[in-house]
């Protein structure tokens, strides 16, 4: 069985020609009322089992984003970021996100 999702945004540190074929290295997944259950249950753990370094869920209403980072093939909460500054440092790239320029 196939499971197919479209995460909300990623970040691939590899070149990406005409599809996505590798495993991103970062995704986020913005919790909507329809969506929820769906991205902090199915998504999580088939983004886990798929090797994805970082996922992010992203609470609009409560201005808040928790950062989960793979640690011995499981997903670990790294931080409930409101405000920081949070750096992603992966194996080909480096990507910094300052969480304050998000919310309104």
């Amino acid at each position: 069985m196939r499971t197919i999702v479209r995460p909300d945004l990623f970040v691939a540190c590899h070149k990406i020609e005409k599809k996505l074929l590798k495993t991103p290295e970062v995704i986020f997944e913005v919790i909507s009322e329809a969506t929820g259950e769906k991205d902090e249950g199915l998504k999580k753990e088939l983004y886990e089992r798929e090797g994805v370094s970082f996922y992010v869920i992203v609470y609009p209403e409560l201005k808040k984003a928790r950062i989960f980072g793979l640690d011995s093939g499981k997903y670990r909460k790294i931080l409930d970021a409101t405000d920081e500054i949070f750096e992603f440092k992966l194996e080909d790239c480096s990507v910094g996100l300052d969480f304050s320029r998000i919310w309104p």
